[in-house]
């Protein structure tokens, strides 16, 4: 029970389109006491030494050697060292999930930059040694700057007051877009065209027809997730404000 708990501050007003938008809601407590079930809310601050944020923090430091193996030839290596840093992206959830101590705020921050990481400098380095094309490296990469854009806007018109610290404050309560299916295929598609063009000059693929029908659909893929991410966060940004809330306080105030 967190009845002695209070807010640390107001969650928007979007319950009712919760379900519609596929949206999460995290509510941040302060203050409690006389917790008498221990909730996982309150337990996830405390608990920084699990293994799922060792595993997180593994993949964070295997990105910079999967890239630097991959500009200096050595595939197989890179290989490899990408396979194992994705297992730990497995393993790091599957843990989380079924273990609730497990479970922690600085998880849920340093899980997502690994993830990033992982596929960005890899994907960067792949290009850089001319495995694979530049227009899919763009689709890959131009995606999620706009989805970190489209967040950052929307975390904007949501904030109660305006700081640079709250915009980029990830942990804070705030409204999470869930992935679609479509987020989930395309980045097991993803996935599948980096070690496919790692793995290019270990199998001899460099002119396969089949590698490259597997990157169009890749790239084809990206492009329909970033439309429905889009649509998902125009959506989002029509629902909140017309303007951003702390904005509206202020013209009140004046």
């Amino acid at each position: 029970m967190i009845n002695s708990c209070r807010l640390q501050r107001p969650v928007l007003s979007l319950f009712q389109s919760a379900n519609k938008l596929k949206l999460r809601y995290k509510l941040k407590y302060t203050g409690c006491r006389n917790s008498s079930s221990n909730s996982d809310d309150l337990k996830v601050k405390d608990n920084i030494y699990t293994i799922p944020n060792a595993l997180s923090f593994s993949r964070i430091l295997l990105s910079p050697i999967v890239a630097y193996s991959v500009i200096n030839g050595q595939h197989s290596t890179a290989l490899v060292l990408f396979s194992v840093a994705g297992l730990t992206d497995f393993l790091d959830g599957q843990i989380a999930r079924r273990f609730p101590s497990q479970r922690s705020l600085l998880g849920s921050i340093i899980d997502p930059i690994g993830d990033k990481m992982l596929m960005g400098l890899t994907t960067a380095s792949v290009w850089y040694s001319g495995l694979m094309p530049s227009w899919l490296v763009f689709i890959i990469l131009g995606r999620d700057i706009i989805l970190l854009c489209g967040g950052l806007a929307v975390k904007y018109k949501s904030l109660d007051r305006f700081s640079i610290k709250e915009l980029f404050n990830i942990a804070d309560g705030t409204i999470e877009v869930k992935p679609g299916w479509h987020g989930k295929v395309n980045m097991c598609l993803q996935l599948g065209a980096v070690i496919g063009c790692l793995g290019a000059p270990i199998w001899s693929l460099q002119d396969s027809t089949y590698l490259r029908g597997y990157l169009a659909i890749t790239g084809v893929m990206g492009v329909y997730s970033l439309v429905q991410y889009i649509l998902t966060y125009k959506k989002v940004m029509g629902k909140i404000h017309s303007e951003p809330k702390w904005m509206e306080e202020s013209k009140k105030d004046s």
